[in-house]
């Protein structure tokens, strides 16, 4: 089985069988429709022997492989604007597929299919004008000067603090329940990013934070099934801007994707040495959770305040080009994260997992780390566009029993 294959296998494992999930149809299956506008395309399923209007959304994508927004200068697709393009994706929503049309009708131009190992349900596509009535599913709260002050669905929330994306604050998850019962505040601390290289050699090394980054949101598309946020941020030190990092945030009611690209300028590899990047997820008083990733076969971690010699085997092993890891509190909150790099970049890439409730590594809002996980990313180039994706998935599956 690929790699992709076991993504896609874990991720329906993930969603349960009480959830619906979100899909994406792409490539040869939308190929019958490039070209057409998407404002006088419906998506249909049929159901009780009619054909009735679903929640889908087209997304519009880039050349190069990210999302595209019309306020990126950096960034192309082919096709018309509101034409569906050949890199152009589908969203549909798994639960709202129907039963197969036998005789469709004139207007039904295309049918999709979507099988996930088990009974097919089916998509068609209309050539009429879509329904305008669905309400996204996502929630960006701003204030009054345009900051993002929280994300919110049906399911989370996600507080950002000082208006900044990336500065992230309490997080909430509904069908989580606390060890002694109660409602848990927050299952986060904070999100960590981290640019490092060193300065004319790699021991004297130079490290921004996320208090280095601010985020300014330049572009939103709202829609019945995601909302897409395009953000640029400018890196200081100093006082004086080393690099612009471009940031395109899928959101969709379980799950976030955060597409991100910058390029290190060409004359800084005169002065600096083995850049860096890390990005990972500290979770609040977490004990009990479980970890395990697609590449470290059948070991576990398990977040007991200490490092066991089969968690530092876990992080000796490189992170593979196709990869996933799966955290569990086994009460009613789970994620599932992956990590994917642009092909022809020699990108290596480590699992980051600490677990030490003395351990500070600012920016937290609690001591400790209770734990820490994700990805450190090295061989960055200069002089090109480095582009990586970061994507969580949410659930409420357990995979381990409570105690």
């Amino acid at each position: 089985m690929t790699g992709r294959a076991l993504l896609l296998a874990l991720f329906w494992l993930l969603a349960g069988t009480a959830q619906s999930a979100v899909v994406t149809f792409r490539g040869d299956a939308l190929e019958d429709f490039n070209g057409l506008r998407t404002d006088r395309l419906e998506v249909a399923a049929y159901r009780d022997g009619e054909l009735r209007s679903v929640r889908h959304q087209w997304l519009a994508w880039s050349q190069r492989g990210w999302p595209y927004f019309s306020e990126d200068d950096d960034s192309r697709r082919a096709g018309e604007t509101n034409r569906v393009g050949p890199r152009d994706r589908l969203l549909v929503d798994d639960a709202d597929g129907g039963e197969r049309l036998l005789s469709p009708g004139e207007e039904v131009i295309g049918e999709l299919a979507l099988d996930d190992g088990g009974q097919a349900s089916y998509f068609y596509v209309l050539m009429r004008p879509p329904f305008q009535g669905f309400t996204p599913p996502v929630t960006l709260e701003r204030d009054d000067d345009g900051d993002p002050l929280s994300l919110r669905t049906a399911d989370y929330r996600l507080a950002f603090l000082d208006g900044n994306l990336f500065q992230w604050g309490d997080f909430s998850y509904r069908h989580y329940r606390a060890p002694d019962g109660n409602p848990q505040q927050t299952l986060l601390d904070s999100l960590k990013l981290r640019l490092s290289a060193g300065v004319f050699s790699e021991d004297a090394r130079l490290t921004l934070t996320n208090e280095n980054l601010d985020p300014q949101i330049q572009q939103i598309i709202e829609g019945p099934l995601a909302t897409l946020v395009y953000a640029t941020t400018r890196v200081r030190v100093a006082g004086l801007r080393v690099l612009t990092v471009h940031n395109h945030f899928v959101l969709m009611e379980d799950r976030l994707a955060i597409h991100s690209r910058f390029a290190l300028p060409g004359i800084a590899a005169t002065v600096l040495r083995d850049p860096r990047a890390r990005v990972s997820v500290d979770g609040h008083d977490l004990q009990g959770a479980r970890l395990r990733t697609s590449w470290t076969g059948e070991r576990e971690a398990v977040v007991d305040g200490r490092l066991s010699d089969t968690e530092r085997a876990m992080l000796r092993r490189p992170v593979p080009a196709e990869n996933w890891l799966r955290f569990d509190t086994g009460r009613g909150f789970a994620l599932l994260a992956r990590l994917h790099f642009a092909e022809g970049f020699d990108t290596g890439a480590r699992l980051i997992y600490q677990d030490d409730p003395d351990l500070e590594e600012t920016p937290e809002r609690f001591p400790g780390q209770h734990p820490n996980v994700g990805f450190e990313m090295d061989r960055i180039p200069f002089g090109e566009n480095f582009y990586f994706l970061a994507e969580l998935y949410f659930s409420d599956k357990n995979y381990v029993s409570e105690d």
